[in-house]
């Protein structure tokens, strides 16, 4: 991957102060300023700390409805957008805090 591209894909956007391509700049709290993430849908997380050496994967969160299998070629216009079936899966619980997930981690690679 050519070093320039990944400069430019760390350098936010003209229209946003927080996010290059694909990746969110910055903005979690508790981890160094180099920090940022990609964040997907269903609660997935890529974030990376370059100055830590650090990749932490967040795997999504997908709990199957218990209703009739839907064989249908246009399947996902039948959700509604960010959260399949509420309270049945697809996003991190409300109080989810990367943050707290992430001290115990960086906790342990600070420490000598």
């Amino acid at each position: 991957m050519p070093e320039e591209w990944v400069e430019a894909s760390l350098t936010p956007a003209p229209t946003s102060d927080g996010y290059g391509y694909q990746w969110w700049l910055g903005g979690i709290e508790g981890l160094p300023e180099d920090t940022f993430s990609a964040r997907g849908h269903d609660g997935q997380y890529i974030i990376v700390v370059p100055s830590l050496d650090l990749v932490v994967v967040r795997n999504g969160t997908y709990a199957k409805d218990p209703g009739e299998p839907v064989a249908d070629p246009n399947l996902f216009s039948r959700y509604p957008p960010q959260g399949l079936v509420p309270d049945k899966g697809t996003r991190p619980p409300d109080d989810w805090d990367n943050a707290e997930f992430l001290r115990p981690i960086v906790e342990s690679i600070e420490e000598p």
